[in-house]
């Protein structure tokens, strides 16, 4: 697509609008076209630039097969990134974000995993057993570790990439991310000190529009690719459903009778009879 045509969308979904000229940080300065009744205007060449940078490298990524983390905890940005976790089958955070999620993970998976069993049991009328209030208490933890881990289900591991929207929201995410080493993508206001993001692109975050439009930019990086399997793994995939189709059969064809107050086993298996674990040749 021309660089005219692009520069037209991004004027249409207000990706030029900054924050005021009296609210930003002076890092950012390579990133301001200019401002206009004191508000900051966005260098939309620049923003092109950075968002092909991470295009390619999200292709690179989804290759290694990593994990990427959407953080987005304001309210207009939470459908369009749970929309693109979703259809991308990655993890993401809508609704706070949980102290030590990422430096105290090993803690945090337990929490995880008792939000889970709490849901099944919900599921499967196990509450109803309880007294009015052990069932209240069980459904009040229900709702708050919902808020905190309900994209989280799956997340068995550390994410490889941490992405997030605007600094002021997700400043703790990022501090955590850093600490550990973790790549971070950002989508950046001028308030941002972007010596703590390793990919960024500069933008409105405060439209709807103009994150629905990155979102929509972006979405296309994300490729489900399929690793080509080695003879060995293909060996072990038959040899499992062999196993698992002979396990089918003996089921079928188990039969158990009691003989002076004592069980007995007998198994048809490839034509032979096993009773109490001893072959017998079947007469044809």
């Amino acid at each position: 697509m021309e660089k005219k045509v692009l520069l037209k969308e991004m004027f249409d979904n207000l990706l030029h609008i900054w924050n005021k000229s009296n609210y930003w940080s002076p890092k950012m300065k390579s990133y301001i076209y200019g401002s206009t009744n004191w508000v900051h205007i966005v260098n939309l060449v620049k923003t092109i630039e950075k968002i092909e940078e991470i295009k390619k490298e999200i292709s690179k990524l989804t290759w290694e097969w990593k994990k990427i983390l959407f953080v987005s905890t304001k309210l207009q940005w939470r459908d369009a990134f749970m929309k693109l976790a979703k259809d991308t089958g990655n993890y993401y955070v809508c609704e706070k974000w949980v102290p030590g999620l990422l430096t105290n993970f090993k803690t945090i998976r337990k929490r995880i995993n008792t939000y889970i069993k709490l849901l099944k049991d919900s599921e499967t009328w196990v509450f109803e057993v309880l007294t009015k209030k052990e069932k209240a208490s069980k459904m009040l933890e229900l709702e708050k570790l919902d808020k905190a881990f309900k994209w989280l289900k799956e997340m068995k591991r550390m994410p490889d990439i941490l992405f997030v929207v605007d600094w002021i929201y997700e400043k703790q995410s990022v501090k955590e991310a850093n600490t550990l080493g973790i790549t971070t993508f950002a989508i950046l206001n001028t308030n941002w000190n972007i010596d703590t993001i390793d990919y960024l692109i500069p933008a409105n975050t405060n439209a709807v529009k103009s994150i629905e439009y990155i979102v929509n930019t972006i979405r296309n990086s994300f490729k489900v690719w399929i690793k080509p399997k080695s003879k060995t793994i293909i060996k072990k995939q038959i040899q499992r459903k062999i196993s698992w189709e002979k396990a089918i059969d003996i089921k079928k064809t188990t039969k158990t009778i009691i003989k002076d107050k004592k069980k007995i086993d007998i198994k048809v298996v490839d034509k032979k009879v096993v009773v109490d674990k001893k072959e017998v040749k079947l007469n044809k």
